[in-house]
């Protein structure tokens, strides 16, 4: 299957593409590039022209700054195929606003911006998509704020546990095993804005509460339910008096 083909059947999976007209989305795929990427090869980096915009075909990609002492912060982790991503770059600032990398074997479709400008002015349905696509985002980029913010570095762990673990299709009940080729120490740190000291004694905290179990292949959640109960307590913790009060009313 040629390069071509193989967009065409990404892009007629995708959910925000849906609506969207086969010629309008075949004209999209032959502006498509296939890029191939190996594990922590870049992408592009903060500062960058953007020209581009990226779908995810498969693998796993992460977007981050880099403080000026080196410290690194995952600002969104991309994983579904057919996330989109450098919208606010692309129709906003014209440049990178974060450095992307693969932290997989991946595979992008690469398009050029002045294309997909183009085709959302004459179809709707592709602007509501890109929209669709950047609401998505800023919506994690306001999870993130708020658990930089109100939670502790514990509490943001098993949030990331939680979500890993439901993304690998653990049910209530079931024991999940999370490899720890991607989630050691230093790169759970980056994704929670947290050092990986901290992380290390969350881990810890976690293990000795029987909501995980650890050893140097797997994070093992033997019942999903523990981390949840966790999570939620720490977001009741954190909750202001008056939102307290505003969950008592709609209650």
């Amino acid at each position: 299957m040629d390069a071509h083909s193989n967009a065409l059947r990404v892009l007629t999976t995708l959910p925000c593409f849906r609506g969207v007209d086969d010629v309008t989305i075949k004209r999209i795929a032959s502006r498509c590039r296939p890029l191939t990427l190996r594990p922590a090869q870049s992408i592009f980096a903060e500062g960058d022209p953007c020209n581009h915009l990226y779908i995810l075909a498969v693998g796993r990609v992460k977007c981050y700054r880099t403080s000026p002492e080196g410290r690194e912060q995952i600002l969104k982790l991309f994983e579904r195929p057919g996330d989109i991503f450098c919208t606010t770059s692309a129709f906003s600032t014209g440049s990178h606003i974060v450095t992307a990398e693969a932290v997989s074997e991946s595979t992008v479709y690469v398009v050029d911006v002045e294309t997909m400008k183009r085709v959302a002015l004459e179809q709707p349905a592709v602007a509501l998509a890109l929209v669709t696509a950047a609401g998505d985002q800023m919506r994690s980029l306001v999870g993130l704020a708020d658990d930089l913010s109100l939670k502790t570095a514990t509490a943001r762990v098993a949030k990331l546990l939680c979500e890993r673990a439901r993304a690998e299709g653990g049910r209530t009940g079931d024991e999940v095993r999370l490899r720890r080729d991607g989630l050691r120490e230093e790169q759970i740190a980056a994704m929670v804005g947290a050092v990986r000291v901290h992380v290390s004694r969350s881990l810890k905290t976690l293990a000795s509460m029987g909501a995980i179990s650890l050893d140097r292949k797997a994070i093992r959640i033997s019942d999903i339910r523990v981390l949840e109960a966790f999570v939620d307590a720490a977001a009741s913790a954190t909750r202001s008096p008056h939102d307290a009060a505003s969950t008592r009313r709609r209650r």
